[in-house]
């Protein structure tokens, strides 16, 4: 279905973290979130388009001669050039759009950007079109995700016909609730005896011990350093704590920190230490180990793919995961900030994967997604697409509804009484027995 833009602006709100967020090799403590509002002309109507993403420092560009803030310059530096560059959707279909804009705003990003980076702003605009194109036609997201009312067929795609991925899309079955996967940090307490002096005194839960207490969250997706042995001595602190939990859930994420020979020998050191058997047994996937410039083209040998292994970093165009699947990787994740229609896509290809009898899978993980528009779209994008285990830890190191006036805080609230709570005066997730609801994001438009 084709869209004209008629008007697209956006703004920067700032979002401070009560709690210091550490992954790959930085530590975020403030970053600014993107706001981009926008129209689209249907049957002579104006119809209002919403997105917001999180400008998180050096995940999209980890080159060490790039500072925390020069990285967060970049992704807005994107944005811009999305912004000029959409101003020129006159009757393109979104896919044909997003495919331009990355074209377009690759070109004009600083020589040596990393696609993640510039492609980030792309992203923003083709959600907030996903928006607008639901709204005008009164269908929620999941709704007309199944018509590809937003052209995925249409993308190119070596290794998947557009009626495999029409098939694909038209059984699409979204989970009514999710469970957030808690996000442990390399240096994060684990223990309530752990947590020291200066943590916000803020009625939040700060050690893992007090976060499972609070919300029964019972899924954890655990960061490793890239060191063998502080590694395993980690997941061994981390096992004794989660241990009588039962049906617990876990996920590890190295963040591209191991060298092949390395990872092999975490690997052994994870299959042989008795400890951490139960906690072994609950691994579902390892996520990005290596670099992603290196990742899609080396060969999974069979002692590095003693667990599954899925790329995310890697993921940087619409062609990654079919490479990925060549040389031995088992999935990839999905994330709005890499793109909906890409994760769309991506979710095809597993399906008609799984078909031919392929062991296959998706998962959703969040990039510090805030509560409010980026969370809900996010969010109702991974239960689309049938995950109902996914990474939410935006809301433990900023949340609070930062960048939202107090009429749309009520409006949210109102809206979406399943997701948010208020309590002692901060806006917070409404997790129950390790689990959201999330029926009210199933209207019209986009997770509005």
């Amino acid at each position: 279905m084709p869209v004209t833009l008629e008007r697209i602006s956006f703004r920067l709100s700032p979002v401070q973290f009560r709690l210091p967020f550490h992954f790959g090799n930085t530590v975020v403590t403030q970053t600014d979130q993107a706001f981009v509002t926008l129209s689209i002309l249907v049957d002579g109507a104006r119809v209002e388009g919403r997105s917001a993403q999180l400008l998180v420092p050096r995940w999209f560009d980890k080159r060490a001669s790039r500072s925390n803030a020069e990285t967060v310059a970049d992704l807005k530096l994107s944005v811009e050039c999305a912004l000029a560059s959409a101003q020129a959707i006159s009757g393109e279909t979104i896919a044909a759009a997003t495919t331009r804009m990355r074209r377009e705003v690759e070109a004009a990003m600083p020589e040596g950007t990393p696609r993640l980076a510039a492609h980030f702003g792309p992203a923003l605009v083709e959600m907030a079109l996903i928006d607008a194109l639901c709204f005008a036609s009164g269908l929620n997201f999941p709704q007309a995700a199944r018509q590809d009312l937003f052209g995925v067929c249409e993308l190119e795609a070596f290794d998947i016909a557009p009626e495999a991925i029409a098939k694909a899309l038209s059984a699409l079955a979204p989970q009514p609730a999710i469970a957030p996967r808690q996000t442990v940090g390399f240096d994060a307490p684990l223990y309530r005896s752990d947590v020291s002096d200066g943590t916000p005194d803020d009625g939040q839960p700060v050690s893992l011990e007090a976060i499972i207490n609070a919300t029964g969250i019972s899924a954890f997706k655990i960061k490793l350093k890239g060191d063998p042995d502080a590694d395993i001595e980690r997941l061994s602190r981390i096992a004794g704590l989660i241990r009588p939990m039962e049906g617990y859930r876990v996920t590890l994420d190295a963040n591209e920190q191991y060298q092949p020979d390395r990872f092999a020998t975490f690997l052994e050191r994870l299959h042989t230490e008795r400890e951490l058997a139960s906690l072994r047994a609950a691994i579902a996937f390892i996520e990005q180990p290596f670099a992603r410039e290196s990742a899609l083209t080396m060969e999974i040998a069979p002692e590095l793919s003693r667990l599954p292994l899925i790329i995310d970093e890697s993921d940087d165009h619409d062609g990654a995961f079919a490479t990925a699947r060549a040389h031995g990787w088992a999935g990839t994740s999905i994330k709005s900030c890499k793109g909906v229609l890409r994760a769309l896509l991506n979710y095809a290809r597993v399906s008609a994967g799984r078909e031919r009898g392929e062991n296959l899978f998706i998962s959703a993980e969040d990039l510090t997604c805030q509560p409010g528009l980026c969370w809900q779209q996010d969010t109702l994008m991974a239960a689309t697409l049938g995950c109902r285990d996914i990474e939410r830890n935006g809301h433990h190191f900023g949340g609070g509804l930062q960048g939202y006036d107090d009429l749309e805080k009520a409006r949210l609230l109102a809206a979406h009484p399943e997701i948010y709570r208020k309590t002692e005066g901060r806006i917070g997730l409404r997790i129950e027995d390790g689990t959201v609801a999330i029926g009210s994001l199933f209207r019209p438009g986009f997770a509005r």
